[in-house]
């Protein structure tokens, strides 16, 4: 497939794209017309069919996609949102140029896109696998329209009717669906519903000890405001040796000392109280966070070691034949399957007769995932009065097969 593909957007230095070519001022238009947080723009500019997406961020930023077909035209859109979003995932999952804060906000992290070369490689891999996929619903580009000029446009929303959205990406110079929820994967919805939850846990934590600190603030003044009573009686009981006729005034002044003593004792008592509790709250912060942080590197190995385990059982069998059916007067062998996932296989056919007779025929189809069927036609010269043993392979190895 000839394809090319573009990261551009908005970030901390202002806008930026790779590669940098002359497409900046078409992504830039793609953005004046961005009308809700995600959108599909579809541009058409002579045999060039563009397919990109945006996706606003906060902080007035925003990160947008795009895959750029030669001759080639998508006949089916409504998995780009899906493609799309999995990708934004993706990203934001590895933090390298766009990455969830501590308010469960999605943010640019980066200033140059060419010292992630890296991180763009692997999400040009990312957008060409996601093509591939969807090459079973590519045609060849239509010839212009010359009765509708290059910079017209048509607006629409994702459920508004598929061969009406097809026909104005190839006879109109944009157009644009829009989807202003679900845009979101199960993944994002998790690590934002984690942050969120922490940001508020820690925003209460901040309320407490901010209390925490104008209690202690009030019992040291508190405190201060004793030490001058104590000074007080001291010189009182200076001036009470010679005036022995005072020492009623003595008695009440010494109780009057005990009860502040006691009193102070009882503040001290407070303030070691107030004291634990404040440090109690501040290690029981530090320590939900080292637990989030080991969590998500658990949940990074485990989505690694998940994905590696598909990809094991995708290359030995990505499917599950549930049951076949054959066709003597078409010639053609239905069979139903479990996909394991989406992917294109070439698999071989083999029809035995009961003499031993055998038909082959390989063909490439195109596997979805879920339970599923699919057709290959094999011949229509067999003898409907023999029966026949069929086998389905993929290389050597026989995936399923039935006798009729």
């Amino acid at each position: 497939m000839n394809a090319t593909t573009y990261l551009f957007g908005e970030f901390n230095s202002g806008y930026v794209q790779y590669p940098d070519d002359y497409t900046s001022g078409i992504f830039c238009k793609f953005y004046e017309n961005a009308k809700s947080i995600t959108q599909l723009v579809i541009h058409r500019d002579g045999n060039l069919m563009y397919y990109g997406y945006i996706r606003k961020l906060e902080q007035e930023h925003y990160i947008g996609l795009c895959v750029v077909l030669n001759g080639l035209l998508l006949t089916r859109i409504d998995g780009l949102f899906s493609l799309f979003e999995k990708v934004i995932s993706k990203l934001i999952i590895s933090g390298q140029l766009i990455h969830f804060n501590e308010q469960g906000e999605i943010v640019s992290c980066v200033e140059k896109l060419y010292t992630s070369k890296e991180e763009l490689d692997i999400l040009d891999e990312l957008l060409c696998v996601g093509f591939e996929k969807l090459e079973s619903h590519l045609i060849s580009l239509p010839a212009i329209s010359y009765g509708i000029f290059k910079d017209s446009s048509r607006e629409f929303v994702l459920d508004d009717d598929l061969e009406e959205i097809i026909k104005s990406t190839h006879t109109n110079g944009y157009t644009f669906i829009y989807k202003s929820k679900g845009f979101n994967t199960n993944q994002m919805n998790s690590y934002k519903g984690v942050l969120t939850r922490v940001n508020k846990e820690k925003k209460e934590l901040q309320e407490n000890l901010e209390k925490l600190q104008k209690v202690y603030a009030e019992t040291l003044r508190q405190k201060k405001q004793y030490k001058y009573v104590f000074v007080l009686f001291v010189v009182l009981s200076g001036c009470a040796i010679g005036l022995f006729f005072l020492n009623d005034n003595l008695k009440m002044t010494r109780s009057a000392l005990s009860r502040a003593n006691n009193t102070i004792s009882t503040q001290m008592d407070s303030l070691d109280v107030l004291h634990n509790n404040y440090k109690k709250l501040y290690d029981g912060h530090k320590e939900l966070r080292q637990t989030y942080q080991k969590e998500r590197e658990r949940r990074v190995i485990v989505e690694k070691e998940l994905e590696n385990l598909n990809k094991r059982i995708l290359n030995r069998q990505p499917f599950i034949v549930k049951g076949t059916t054959f066709d003597f007067h078409s010639g053609y062998l239905k069979f139903d399957y479990y996909g394991i996932s989406d992917t294109t296989v070439t698999i071989n056919i083999r029809a035995y007769n009961e003499n031993g007779t055998s038909y082959n025929v390989s063909s490439n189809i195109a596997i979805e995932s879920g339970d599923n069927s699919a057709s290959v036609y094999v011949s229509r010269s067999l003898d409907s009065g023999k029966w026949y043993s069929f086998e389905i392979l993929k290389g050597n190895v026989i995936i399923g097969g039935d006798r009729h």
